[in-house]
């Protein structure tokens, strides 16, 4: 039997390791600042303005970085157009998908201020607010 000054655990191994605890709560508490951080961003997201255009420039809308829709500008030489639908169409995605790009970027920002160092949380986001995988088109 060992004697109780010995250490039955060789040197330089640890049974448990608590220094991650700091880490996990400091973690937690940063979590619950989550949701308030996430309405603030949101309402900043409603005050930028993306704009696109669709048609080579004849149809150009404004929306904010929620996807709501501010104003559509249609060229008077497009009213008329086959195409007309499919320009606003155009226009509508490649700006929604900028609103989307920057809004999950605006929030990867915020979990990386707030030592959010969770592995996956930036695709997670951008899974969740359907953000594209990249914007080509900007």
């Amino acid at each position: 039997m060992a004697k109780s000054s010995e250490s039955i655990i060789p040197e330089g191994i640890t049974m448990f390791n608590f220094g991650g605890l700091g880490n996990m709560a400091s973690l937690l508490a940063n979590a619950k600042e989550v949701p308030g951080k996430i309405k603030l961003l949101t309402e900043q997201m409603k005050r930028e303005r993306i704009e696109a255009d669709g048609g080579e420039g004849r149809v150009k809308v404004i929306i904010d970085g929620v996807g709501q829709m501010h104003s559509i500008t249609i060229d008077a030489t497009a009213r008329n157009h086959d195409d007309l639908e499919k320009w606003i169409t155009q226009a509508m995605n490649l700006a929604g998908d900028r609103a989307k790009q920057k809004y999950a970027d605006a929030a990867a920002k915020m979990a990386k201020d707030m030592n959010l160092n969770i592995p996956g949380l930036e695709s997670t986001i951008a899974n969740l607010i359907g953000a594209p995988k990249s914007d080509t088109r900007a």
